[in-house]
């Protein structure tokens, strides 16, 4: 009823007539129509007081009214705002046309009031964007371009909104005649801009060829306006901002992606390139800037346009005289020079082949100059490493005649305290010297020794993401010119030693180290006997010995210089290895070395061709699996996983007869070799494991319902790791287990939740689980209390990272059970003798189902049933400590997106709230009253924030209590505390 009472007075303006041109929506209608439409308009109003043409003035207030009304209804909806796309209302009484809310927002552009016509373009706009956004969030599906596709999303429940039709088409259209009008104000055209570069956003963008030429045309007029003096006389600082607009618009039509690159640069270049360019000569700094940045996406245009060599030319030619004066000028805004060079960098990257040699020189000398100034010099450095990349992929740009001073700087600006300028300078130089030849006369060998120096002296475990990028800028300097590696070995070896030991080595620093001793080895900078003595050497390191850290990189590090070493020195180094592992040796930290080093070389080489190897590990292992030592068994485990990755024959069917007559302790260890063995496969590139499927599901099947904890849990996540390997063969068999009604289906149910949620977390592809999901949710309603909480973790994970899986069954499945057992309480006395310990085994499972609805709020909100929740957060506000400070913030997150609901409820709030603000501190002190005071001042939290929700006053007890905490004495101190924070 609300909506249908502001679409009808939306359109009161009965002393008006609108011209037939101006209905876009009615165009196709006759004349006889248009005219019954407005005397049916007129009937609608004329039970109101006769209206005369001095109360015109007013009209405009109502139509402005309803319009606000619209908007509020867009922002209630603005998580779902399907229904204003599909849902169609009367608009007229006694009328049987109807039309969507969208719908008629389009049809209303034709406002002859400026300010209602601002107000409907933007509720619009606003209207689109959460269209989008809802598209981006999974709720809804945007009609892409196949239509075979939108039949099958429809066919599957998902709500299709489609804008290609004709909504598209029509909102262009009344947009270019805003922007057309010549009487039309600026607020309308900048509204319209605005609305077209959303519009951008959705599938198919502007539209076609002929919609993106008339908009361009538009937008070459609102370019040209200063060059009518009158209209620069009439309104400067407007003409200005809305040019500055248009240029906006102008750069997401290029870089959104949702257009034909072809119809972007044919209908570009003729009509705005030019005046774009000129634009780069105005005096305000936000349109140069603006301009610079659209002429920093016309190169890649022109590529994904199939431009030809004559258009490359000719652009070229455009932008080197458009960007060049100002990347030369020095007194200019901060934003205009850093523009200048992102224009240079496409320029230089994308079309040096059109530019001439000394264009190049220019702007590289140009690059120089901004390098060495303090305030460009990171915008330079960025600069320098886009032109570096484009260097290595072509033989027309050469930076050779600026290396030599562009690596002194760089190295220089290693010295610096500031992290950012480090972190630009180091992968500045790690793209520029791929650049350089193997051997040229004209590069300072000198330079080298300094760089080299400097990169040394920066590797340190203080600072992992510096270490990773000095490491791998020492790298590319080996690989650029392996004539360095006698430097390599003097100024960076030691310091990567160094680290080598260190506990917190790890992720993309260890990588990069390992990376380099490779290509230490490679290049023959050292030789493999020496490296490896020296990494060896690093187990005597204070600390080292108790590290299983230290040991994992350690043996990464051997087995990767073993693995890069020649052929010949491979077998014999495998053998030494193995010769050394001797799992009663009293030194636990070499047997562990040898133990991974082993694997991890397994790993990467195929020890099946090496005779007698592969048996001889697989004694040892099986062998390791009895040490007394806890150590030894997990890294035996592990290398037996390693290995069998290289070699599958050999070691693969020997680990699952193991397991067939194993049980306790050694099984656990197997099925961990197992799991590495799975997870170490996803990582190798090309992998296929589905002919070993076969082999692996009967044993992981069999000790699904295993009585140990531990050994499911493994297995759980073999089954994990092989859904999202093998999707096709293995969600059938959990949905089989998921059903199984045996002794043990508790044991069993339990592993099929946790392999699920497994599978989530390691990306499966959701399309492949998505029809699998409603017979897993049905494990919530299991009576197992472990089971149950093992479900809500699995439905945590899939809101948290692919909402899509249960956005559609979440009311019917989910929630149901949600509201059950966030509120369920299962408290028993425990006599422990002098007292009795009361243990509430309900506590896990309402944390969790608290967790999967603060998740929810962030991710799928309009799947929820925020009224039906407002009970069950009423009782958690009231429930024990950690509940009650989920439940707060769950109430903080619901402040901005449901007060109304949240206000609504407020009152059922009140005797939680008040109970936590006014806890007693007792005889606690220290920690346990810091406890206590943070407990209260969430709770004052929470109350001051749903005292500023909208329609708070309702609530008459919620307001009373406000005023008893505001008056209260006791509480001032922490009122202020937050009031302050």
């Amino acid at each position: 009823q609300i909506v249908y009472s502001a679409l009808a007075y939306m359109r009161f303006d009965p002393n008006y007539t609108y011209d037939d041109d101006d209905d876009d929506n009615d165009a196709e209608d006759d004349e006889e129509e248009e005219e019954e439409m407005e005397e049916e308009e007129e009937d609608e109003y004329s039970t109101e007081d006769d209206m005369s043409d001095e109360d015109d003035d007013n009209n405009w207030k109502v139509r402005r009214s309803a319009i606000r009304t619209l908007t509020a209804v867009v922002e209630a909806t603005k998580h779902d705002p399907s229904k204003l796309w599909i849902d169609e209302f009367a608009w007229r009484q006694n009328s049987e046309k109807k039309t969507t809310v969208a719908g008629a927002l389009v049809n209303r552009f034709k406002e002859r009031e400026e300010n209602c016509r601002v107000d409907i373009i933007e509720c619009f706009t606003r209207l689109l964007s959460y269209t989008v956004s809802a598209s981006s969030a999974g709720v809804l599906v945007l009609a892409s371009c196949t239509s075979m596709d939108d039949d099958a999303l429809a066919a599957s429940g998902a709500v299709v909104v489609d804008l290609r039709s004709n909504v598209s088409s029509a909102i262009v259209k009344a947009t270019e005649k805003q922007l057309s009008a010549k009487k039309g104000g600026e607020r309308s055209k900048s509204s319209a801009i605005a609305l077209l570069s959303t519009l951008c956003l959705a599938p198919g963008g502007i539209g076609s060829s002929e919609q993106i030429t008339s908009v361009f045309r538009h937008v070459k007029t609102i370019l040209n306006a200063d060059d009518d003096a009158n209209t620069r006389r009439h309104s400067a600082v407007n003409s200005k901002s809305l040019k500055l607009e248009a240029l906006c618009l102008v750069r997401i039509m290029l870089s959104c992606k949702k257009h034909d690159a072809s119809d972007i640069k044919n209908s570009l270049l003729p009509i705005l390139l030019s005046d774009i360019c000129k634009c780069v000569q105005e005096d305000w700094y936000k349109v140069i800037s603006e301009a610079l940045r659209v002429l920093v996406e016309i190169p890649g245009l022109l590529v994904l346009g199939s431009a030809t060599k004559a258009e490359k030319d000719e652009v070229a030619t455009s932008l080197y005289d458009a960007i060049e004066p100002r990347l030369s000028e020095h007194d200019l805004d901060q934003e205009i020079k850093e523009c200048a060079l992102s224009a240079s960098a496409t320029l230089l990257s994308i079309l040096h082949e059109s530019l001439t040699p000394d264009q190049k020189n220019r702007i590289l000398t140009l690059l120089l100059e901004r390098l060495k100034n303090d305030t460009t010099r990171i915008a330079a450095i960025k600069t320098l490493s886009s032109v570096g990349r484009a260097a290595k992929s072509s033989e027309d740009l050469e930076l050779t005649s600026v290396m030599n001073e562009a690596l002194e700087q760089l190295a220089l600006l290693l010295r610096q305290q500031s992290r950012s300028l480090k972190q630009s300078a180091l992968e500045c130089i790690d793209t520029l010297v791929l650049c350089l030849p193997a051997s040229d006369v004209d590069m300072d060998e000198g330079l080298f020794d300094s760089v080299l120096k400097d990169l040394g002296e920066i590797i340190s475990d203080k600072d992992l993401h510096i270490c990773h990028l000095s490491l791998s800028a020492s790298n590319s300097v080996l690989k650029a010119r392996p004539s360095t590696g006698t430097l390599v070995k003097s100024h960076v070896l030691p310091a990567s030693l160094d680290l080598s030991k260190s506990a917190l080595l790890q992720d993309p620093a260890l990588s990069s180290l390992l990376n380099l001793l490779e290509q230490m080895i490679a290049s023959g900078a050292i030789g493999f006997d020496e490296l490896h003595k020296f990494l060896e050497g690093q187990m005597a390191g204070d600390g080292s010995k108790g590290s299983k850290q230290v040991i994992s990189n350690l043996a990464q590090c051997i087995a990767t210089i073993a693995v890069a070493s020649p052929l010949a020195n491979q077998e014999a180094f495998i053998r030494s290895t193995i010769s050394a592992i001797k799992p009663s040796n009293t030194d636990v930290a070499v047997t562990q070395l040898n133990l991974l080093v082993s694997g991890n070389f397994g790993r990467k080489v195929d020890l099946s061709k090496m005779k007698g190897v592969a048996e001889s590990m697989q004694k040892i292992y099986f062998e390791s699996f009895d040490s007394s030592n806890e150590d030894i068994k997990h890294a035996a485990a592990l290398a037996l996983g390693r290995a069998s990755v290289g070699a599958i024959d050999p070691f693969l069917p020997a680990l699952l007869s193991a397991l067939e007559g194993s049980s306790g302790k050694k099984q656990y260890l197997l099925f961990s070799s197992l799991r590495e063995f799975i997870h170490c496969y996803r990582e190798t590139e090309g992998s296929d494991l589905s002919s070993s499927v076969p082999m692996l599901l009967p044993p992981l099947e069999m000790n699904c319902g295993n009585d140990e904890e531990g050994v499911r849990a493994m297995v759980a996540e073999c089954l994990g790791a092989l859904a999202c390997l093998e999707p096709k063969a293995i969600l059938p068999v959990l949905k089989k287990l998921a059903t199984d009604d045996s002794d043990k289906k508790v044991h069993i149910h339990w592993t099929v939740g946790n392999a699920v949620k497994f599978a989530i977390g390691g990306q499966i592809n959701p399309t492949e689980l998505a029809p699998y999901m409603p017979t897993f949710i049905e494990l919530l309603k299991e009576d197992d209390l472990a089971v149950k909480n093992v479900a809500l973790l699995m439905v945590y994970s899939a809101v948290h990272h692919a909402p899509q899986l249960v956005v559609g069954i979440m009311r019917e499945q989910v929630l149901p059970q949600l509201y059950e057992l966030a509120q369920l309480n299962m408290e028993r006395k425990i006599d422990l003798g002098p007292f009795k310990h009361t243990v509430d085994d309900a506590l896990p499972l309402r944390k969790a189902a608290l967790s999967v609805f603060s998740t929810c709020l962030d991710k799928c909100p309009s799947s929820l049933d925020i009224p039906a929740f407002m009970p069950v957060l009423a009782k958690a506000l009231a429930d024990v400590e950690d509940i009650q400070l989920q439940s707060h913030q769950i109430v903080h997150t619901m402040c901005a997106r449901h007060p109304i609901p949240l206000a609504a409820a407020a009152d059922s709030f009140v005797k939680a709230l008040e109970k936590t603000v006014n806890k007693k501190k007792g005889q606690k002190t220290g920690t346990e009253l810091e406890r206590v005071y943070e407990w209260i001042k969430s709770g004052l939290r929470v109350m001051l924030a749903m005292s500023k929700l909208d329609g708070i006053a309702g609530a008459k007890d919620f307001v009373e209590f406000v005023d008893r905490i505001k008056k209260s004495r006791p509480h001032a101190p922490f009122l202020q505390a937050v009031e302050d924070e």
